[in-house]
């Protein structure tokens, strides 16, 4: 794969690991925030992870029911003395609203499901940006980025 920092806008984050491509059709690169020594402005600013992800969907001939095509899973420290609210939200490119997100419970983790809730003809395009807030009394504590490059082929298989 070699480095990427150069094509990935990483800024005052390392680049922790670049994805290897998988057998559910997606690959991660991952930003975690590192700020330097006495930046306030780094160690103010909420967001904790800025993650880029690619993903292939075919072009649904038969389209009935929403399709789960993401999922997000967040992890609550297991003896947080305040607890947070995980709060999901698609933030761009919900290109004629073919996508919605749904919060779950599995397994002692909070999961987004982001759902193809309408057909897409192909061959598309579209960067999907997602953001995951961590909510403690009304407030966002800290927010993790998630930017979904979705190719839609023009074909069904």
């Amino acid at each position: 794969m070699g480095n990427r920092n150069h094509l990935i806008p990483c800024f005052s984050y390392a680049l922790m690991a670049t994805g290897r491509v998988r057998v559910d059709r997606t690959e991660t690169i991952r930003c975690i925030k590192s700020c330097r020594l006495n930046d306030v402005n780094c160690v103010l600013d909420p967001i904790h992870t800025v993650s880029y992800t690619v993903i292939s969907l075919p072009t649904f001939r038969e389209f009935n029911t929403p399709e789960e095509i993401i999922f997000l899973r967040a992890m609550s420290p297991a003896h947080a003395t305040i607890q947070s609210d995980i709060v999901f939200d698609i933030t761009e490119g919900n290109v004629r609203n073919s996508f919605d997100i749904i919060k779950r419970f599995e397994s002692g983790m909070t999961v987004g499901v982001v759902r193809q809730v309408k057909p897409i003809v192909g061959p598309l395009h579209v960067v999907l940006k997602l953001a995951m807030n961590y909510v403690i009394r009304g407030v966002v504590s800290h927010r993790n980025l998630v930017n979904v490059h979705i190719y839609v082929s023009e074909y069904w298989f």
